[in-house]
């Protein structure tokens, strides 16, 4: 019926789903790690991708990331199915958010991944399943977090992922504070492409993600998933701490928050 991709370091469920899906029609192939995934779907394009969250190396975060960021439209549209053990609600809510257009967690049942596999195929194309996937997630993860409180002045509302600032020092590596004066030379000598500048830049001087988001035009999922990947690089141990770092680095340099866009 169709052309699935599974990327799972396990090889006995691995050959489980490959199995599973074969005997439900679909012609399948396999890759153990999130690399050779991503290889795989750029050479193959295949109809649907059922990735794992934890490999070693790069994690099926990273590979969603990088599937939903990809300037090929082809590779980009490629609706992708998690299939994982981290089964907490934050995990599927990030799922949702970040381009998969379903979250199935371990244990599961044959039947219920057959389903799973089927309904991403036939529910329509995978830009607005994955718009939906989105709107749900975030609507449960207003739920979930419905009764914190914001800043003075704004509606209680979520930390998106919880990489809304906090309070505290900036971390660098290892959980080892960072001296926030030397921030912007540091910063300046890294190697990073323009957009990914334009990217910090507009969320150090901006009060808000939503804000920054809005500035860049750019999707909640996809700045976040560049936060994430920049923190990598960068040496933090997250996109939290990389968000305080800029908004400690803005404040050192005595430049107030600018508003968002006008609308």
């Amino acid at each position: 019926m169709a052309r699935v991709l599974v990327v799972d370091d396990e090889p006995d469920l691995r050959e489980l789903v490959r199995i599973s899906l074969q005997l439900a029609g679909h012609e399948v192939s396999v890759c153990a790690d999130g690399g050779e995934g991503l290889d795989a779907v750029r050479r193959d394009r295949p109809d649907v991708v059922v990735l794992d969250v934890m490999m070693p190396v790069m994690d099926g975060w990273d590979v969603l990331s990088r599937l939903k960021s990809d300037p090929d439209a082809s590779v980009a549209s490629i609706p992708v199915l998690m299939l994982t053990a981290r089964a907490d609600e934050l995990d599927a809510i990030r799922g949702g958010i970040e381009g998969a257009v379903h979250y199935l967690t371990k244990p599961f049942s044959i039947e219920d991944l057959r389903s799973a596999v089927l309904g991403v195929l036939v529910a329509g194309p995978e830009p607005a399943l994955r718009r939906a996937a989105q709107e749900d997630a975030l609507v449960r993860l207003a739920r979930l977090e419905r009764g914190t409180s914001g800043p003075a002045g704004r509606p209680p509302g979520p930390r998106m992922t919880r990489l809304e600032p906090a309070s505290g020092v900036p971390q660098g590596p290892s959980g080892h504070s960072r001296d926030a004066g030397a921030w912007p030379s540091w910063l300046a000598s890294a190697s990073m492409t323009a957009r990914d500048r334009e990217i910090l830049e507009a969320v150090m001087s901006c009060a808000t993600l939503g804000d920054a988001r809005a500035t860049l035009q750019l999707s909640r999922s996809y700045l976040y998933s560049r936060l994430r990947h920049l923190a990598h690089g960068l040496g933090f141990s997250g996109g939290p701490a990389l968000v305080r770092a800029l908004h400690a680095a803005n404040a050192l340099a005595e430049r107030p928050p600018r508003p968002g866009p006008s609308h």
